[in-house]
């Protein structure tokens, strides 16, 4: 199997795991909040990623140039999961599914302007396609846009700037290092956050950290959604390009959605099955150029 099919793979279990995950995180937060919740999660995904580079004897790529772009990574990191977690306790799991999705419009239009990358007719069409698709998921019910709305908007902001910025470095540094610094600088900068604002002696209670929700919750999103997942990103972005990442991404609400209706029951729009088949047409439009010539698509502006 080539490089960029295995990639291409490891960015979609990623999709699967995130759109699962939304569900757990809404049931945790309800009891441990969120700054908490994230200071454990990245606490954990961080001590797994250095597991990993202690087994595979992963010493190098420790350096101050890294150190700078894994910090600003784990910045927008940060930002990110926080806004996604807070708007998870304002908005429904599948509304902060389809707009933390936006990334996928952000995305291109972001490294057009940062990076100079070009963009492909059919990329930016099967954005367009896969962007109404998600909008026909999640968003075709009566809820109006609300406080949670916004914060996810701005969560996905920080996610298409990080999905960018990560196909620029992930192509300098060794990917396991860089993911470490990411994880620990959010893992901080939450802990911080915890101390600062929220009641972080829940985090030393065995009946709020030993809950079956909020353990099963930070198990699953420290060591598969977290720890894995950078991972797992920041190396198919040595292989992948921005935009095809996230539109791969763009499945994460159908997870997200399916989820949310087999276990809390959420009802999802009689526009569901034509938004996920947009989705898909959208995400095979912009596949062409690649299926055509049977290669990776470099870095849109290469």
């Amino acid at each position: 199997m080539s490089k960029s099919k295995s990639a291409t793979l490891g960015v979609l279990f990623v999709s699967f795991i995130w759109g699962v995950e939304f569900v757990l995180i809404h049931n945790a937060i309800a009891l441990l909040e969120p700054h908490s919740f994230n200071a454990v999660r990245f606490g954990i995904a961080s001590l797994f990623v250095g597991l990993c580079m202690g087994y595979w004897k992963i010493r190098g790529g420790f350096n101050w140039r890294m150190l700078r772009h894994g910090c600003l990574l784990g910045l927008l990191l940060y930002l990110g999961f926080t806004f996604q977690t807070f708007g998870l306790l304002y908005t429904s799991v599948s509304n902060c599914g389809f707009i933390t999705s936006l990334n996928v419009m952000l995305v291109p239009i972001i490294a057009l302007f940062l990076l100079g990358e070009r963009l492909r007719l059919l990329t930016v069409f099967g954005v367009g396609v896969a962007a109404a698709g998600l909008y026909f998921l999640t968003a075709a019910g009566d809820a109006p846009f609300n406080f949670g709305d916004l914060l996810t908007l701005i969560c996905a902001l920080m996610f298409a700037l990080h999905i960018v910025y990560t196909g620029k470095y992930g192509r300098e540094h060794g990917a396991l290092a860089l993911t470490l610094v990411q994880l620990l600088t959010v893992s901080v900068l939450s802990l911080g956050s915890a101390l600062v604002s929220e009641d972080w002696q829940r985090l030393l209670d065995p009946g709020v950290v030993g809950n079956p929700d909020v353990l099963f919750a930070i198990l699953v999103a420290s060591i598969l959604g977290t720890g894995l997942a950078v991972m797992i990103q920041t190396l198919a972005q040595g292989h992948l390009s921005s935009t095809r990442v996230a539109l791969i991404y763009s499945l994460e609400p159908i997870f997200a959605a399916l989820t949310a209706f087999l276990i809390l029951n959420e009802q999802l729009p009689a526009a569901a099955g034509l938004g996920a088949a947009m989705i898909l047409a959208g995400i095979l439009l912009a596949e062409l150029p690649t299926l055509r010539t049977k290669e990776m698509l470099p870095a849109e502006g290469e």
